[in-house]
């Protein structure tokens, strides 16, 4: 848990800035996304004009974020924004591996102060006046978000409860996950009661998929492995795949769940041949594997439970390095 000290230093901190640059990992996910708008609403309150940067454009489900702050594309405002800010706040993210398209500006960047989750952690925040605000208990990097908002005696309002509600129900697997505690489920009702609509939130991200991702899904299913003696699940997707599909990686967010419902089972991987070649590959377990150390021995990183990491080699030697480390875990 984090002190009100700590929230109070960051109060003080963000304070001092009127142009903050909000960034976030590669691959936005809806916590990553939630805790830019969240914290984007909630400085633009306090007087401040910040800047919120993805690496692609904001994904077509999260669309009903687009009206929360103005979203930036990296490779578009690069010059004028690493120029133009006073500071950086980084969310979601402590890791250099998942923060490559800024790599060198971070090393030029203003001040900044990070906000996380994971238990991953690179030097990253670290200079004189820089500031880092973790708490690996906390559910989701908008919970984080969301008890500074109040720290600072800011209200929630309808776009900011919808903000923080999405990083938070999407992180938790929408209060399905082991990460769901007494905290979460308080911190959602109250967000709830200031407007945010579960219902519209949930319909948005999840019931408006095209019908290439359901393809690409059948692919990845078709192709599904059983090892360990059923305790691990296996599931690859190649170049092919997409192409015969019509599917693009953008859409695999969350793919990695769909083998987490076979009984008997304690780990899943996901493989995914990129565009550049890299092999990204999702970890998942149930209740004793910690995949966030298994996927560090990759360059990877995350949560005890749902974990990544990205990797580049030649697929016939990645894979099988990959699931015979992972089988040993088991």
């Amino acid at each position: 848990m984090i002190s009100d000290c700590d929230y109070h230093s960051v109060t003080t901190w963000l304070a001092q800035c009127h142009r903050p640059m909000l960034l976030s990992h590669q691959r936005p996910d809806g916590d990553s996304l939630g805790a830019m708008a969240g914290m984007a609403l909630a400085l633009r309150k306090q007087g401040a004009e910040p800047a919120a940067v993805l690496y692609e454009p904001l994904p077509t489900q999260y669309g009903f974020l687009d009206s929360a702050t103005k979203w930036y594309v990296w490779d578009d405002v690069r010059e004028v924004l690493s120029e133009d800010c006073d500071a950086v706040v980084l969310l979601d993210t402590c890791s250099q591996s998942q923060l490559e398209p800024i790599a060198a500006f971070l090393g030029r960047a203003p001040r900044m102060l990070v906000i996380d989750h994971h238990a991953t952690r690179d030097p990253i925040g670290t200079r004189d006046g820089d500031l880092r605000l973790f708490d690996d208990t906390a559910s989701a990097a908008s919970l984080i978000i969301a008890e500074w908002i109040r720290s600072a005696g800011l209200e929630f309002d309808e776009p900011l409860a919808t903000a923080l509600f999405l990083g938070i129900a999407t992180d938790c697997g929408w209060f399905r996950f082991t990460n769901t505690d007494a905290r979460t489920m308080r911190l959602a009702a109250d967000l709830v009661e200031a407007g945010a609509d579960a219902s519209r939130i949930h319909s948005a991200i999840y019931q408006q998929e095209p019908p290439a991702k359901l393809r690409l899904i059948a692919h990845m299913l078709n192709h599904l492995e059983l090892k360990a003696d059923g305790k691990l699940a296996v599931m690859y997707l190649r170049s092919a795949d997409f192409e015969e599909t019509g599917a693009d990686s953008g859409m695999t967010g969350e793919m990695v769940n769909e083998a987490t419902r076979l009984a008997g089972t304690e780990a899943t991987l996901l493989f995914t041949e990129e565009p550049d070649r890299t092999i990204r590959v999702n970890f998942r377990s149930k209740r004793q594997l910690d995949v966030s150390a298994l996927a560090s021995r990759f360059g990877g990183g995350g949560h005890a439970r749902a974990a990544g990491a990205r990797l580049r080699g030649d697929w016939e030697n990645v894979v099988p390095r990959v699931i015979a480390e992972t089988i040993e875990a088991l």
